[in-house]
């Protein structure tokens, strides 16, 4: 994993800026603590960060001819087809060994100019300067894994992996508005869009190019509706292929590892690598203090390891460490945005940290909920929904805009008309749908359905995952979510996606012969939260001291009656299992963010 950075301006000689360009990497620090490496050019600067496995990488890629630098790149994440890549641009030789991802992408684009990103299979985000034509490309992967981000300046453009690289960047000035503050509150913002002012995002499966005049969008992927005629039987055998294959790719070269949950998921993934490549993989599995008792995924697990062999480690998470504040800090310059999950994201974490003692990269289950239409209220009969379904979710647990907003001042968000924001998102989502004509009303609703949870909600799983191993040191790859399978399960009509009446059907389907028969009809339960009363204790704690900072920048954005009515009573912590808790998470992490990129609230 790495982080990826970089400067253009037509003005200034950027030579000279090699502090602000050192500043600028090294604001990268969350996806990289060691290999660093630095280009500078009169117009360009690139800049990587790596860890320790991958500091060979850390080096902008660049090609000269007669002493002057042609074309640079650099480039965060891998590609499947990196040898065929490399072919079949007529690159050559390699003096040292393998090419690094970024000289393959920078060969490729010299290749096939900017439609090279087409050729490219993979998690990846990269950028390619052009000096020959004063031209800069950005672009990501299809599905969106790995994060790339860019804010204009009068005479150029800076961009980054890191939201908080680009805040520290001398010509940024951190602000929201009323956009910014509805994007962090409900966590969804419209493809390439930032929660800052003026701060955008490289949409999944497009490319932004900078011209001297321009700056011209393009996808190059994306869903699309195409009929689908097999039957059940044939439809498994090609979903089993493509998993086959995307898992096959992720682990070219690499002992298998995954972690291992005990749901279907991790354990159906477990299950196709032992029994497709004759090797069980070594699994990791989290656990809360001395003993797993209780992770009520504890034995499901044990049922998977003993079924297939496999080298099993449990890693145990302290209910103390969740409340660190090094940790804490840590996490929020890991995720880049706050977020109402507090322990969701510390836990995983450090149990990321730890299985990164041990292994570099593993596979991780994550993204079949959304794929295989396995998130509860996927559809309601053929009544097309009115809402994102996970905030009509939160909204029957009182949470109007969202999970981890009760403690926001309800003036404030209807002054900055939080359901406007989200009703005009969700209406241009679904504008984007593409549907086949003549389609089954429950097919038309299952479709939009999936769109939806494909498209946004997994900035909120899988991105969170990845964003989380990368400041961990360990790489964490997403077999499920390979854009192959997404597209496929995507066409698959609503009635062969829950033919027995159970969510994800087909999942469970392929999984009948590769896991224990338990976890096959086992209930669904959300990944590992502690409910120890000491975190419980902080979280009041800290709430306790944001109240009694004045100068605290999330304060005039809270209602303070409903944050001391916490204070005093403990128990609305656990209102609705854990939700009471995400408010008192929502506040405390925006806080921090506020602080940590020094942010101006401007609404």
């Amino acid at each position: 994993m790495s982080g990826i950075a970089g400067w253009i301006d037509r003005e200034r000689d950027l030579r000279s800026e090699g502090l602000a360009a050192s500043q600028l990497v090294a604001a990268l620090v969350a996806r990289g603590r060691h290999g660093e490496g630095l280009w500078l050019s009169p117009r360009a600067i690139l800049g990587q960060r790596t860890d320790a496995v991958w500091v060979g990488t850390a080096q902008p890629a660049v090609i000269e001819q007669n002493g002057q630098a042609m074309v640079a790149a650099v480039c965060d994440g891998y590609l499947h087809n990196a040898d065929d890549l490399w072919a079949a641009a007529g690159a050559g030789s390699c003096a040292g060994g393998p090419p690094s991802v970024a000289e393959v992408v920078l060969h490729a684009y010299l290749r096939w100019g900017h439609e090279a990103v087409e050729r490219m299979e993979g998690n990846f985000a990269f950028a390619v300067w052009d000096a020959r034509t004063d031209e800069l490309l950005l672009g990501r992967d299809r599905v969106g894994i790995k994060p790339l981000s860019y804010a204009l300046l009068p005479h150029g453009v800076v961009f980054a992996s890191e939201v908080a690289a680009l805040a520290a960047h001398p010509l940024v000035t951190p602000e929201i508005d009323d956009n910014g503050l509805c994007a962090l509150v409900t966590q969804l913002r419209s493809p390439g869009r930032g929660a800052l002012r003026g701060v955008y995002e490289v949409p999944a499966g497009g490319t932004v190019r900078f011209t001297r005049d321009r700056e011209i969008h393009r996808r190059y992927w994306t869903l699309e509706a195409r009929p689908h005629t097999l039957g059940r039987e044939d439809t498994l055998k090609q979903i089993r292929e493509l998993l086959v294959d995307a898992i096959s790719r992720d682990l070219r070269g690499l002992d298998p590892a995954v972690l291992l949950s005990g749901g279907l998921d991790s354990s159906a993934l477990t299950g196709l690598i032992a029994s497709n490549s004759g090797k069980p993989p070594r699994t990791f599995t989290v656990m809360f203090g001395d003993t797993a008792a209780a992770v009520p995924d504890r034995p499901f697990a044990e049922e998977v390891v003993q079924m297939w062999g496999c080298e099993h480690h449990e890693v145990a998470v302290r209910p103390q460490e969740l409340s660190d504040p090094v940790l804490l800090s840590s996490v929020l310059a890991a995720k880049d945005h706050p977020s109402p999950f507090g322990d969701k994201n510390i836990t995983p974490f450090i149990f990321s940290r730890r299985v990164a003692e041990r292994v570099p990269v593993v596979l991780s289950g994550e993204a079949a909920d959304a794929i295989f239409s396995g998130l509860s209220g996927a559809t309601d009969g053929v009544r097309e929904p009115s809402m994102f379904p996970w905030i009509a979710r939160a909204r029957g647990f009182g949470m109007e805009y969202g999970i981890g907003t009760g403690l926001f001042d309800e003036a404030l968000l209807r002054s900055v008309d939080v359901a406007g924001y989200l009703d005009r998102l969700y209406r241009e989502a679904k504008a984007e749908v593409p549907q086949l004509a003549g389609t089954a009303a429950v097919d038309r609703v299952a479709r939009e359905v999936d769109y939806l949870h494909v498209t946004r909600l997994l900035e909120q799983t899988v991105y969170h995952s990845e964003r989380l191993g990368a400041a961990a040191g360990l790489q964490i790859r997403f077999p499920i979510a390979d854009h192959r399978l997404v597209s496929y399960l995507y066409n698959v009509p609503w009635q062969l996606k829950r033919f027995d009446g159970r969510e994800k059907s087909l999942l469970r389907a392929i999984a009948k012969d590769l896991v224990p028969p338990s976890v096959l009809t086992r209930a669904k339960v959300p990944y590992p939260i502690t409910y120890d009363a000491h975190y419980k204790a902080s979280l009041v704690t800290r709430l306790r001291m944001l109240l009694d900072d004045s100068t605290a920048p999330v304060r005039p954005l809270i209602d303070l009656r409903r944050a001391t009515e916490v204070i005093e009573n403990h128990r609305l912590l656990d209102r609705g299992g854990w939700l009471g808790r995400a408010d008192v998470e929502m506040v405390l992490q925006l806080d921090s963010w506020l602080r940590r990129l020094r942010v101006r609230v401007n609404l």
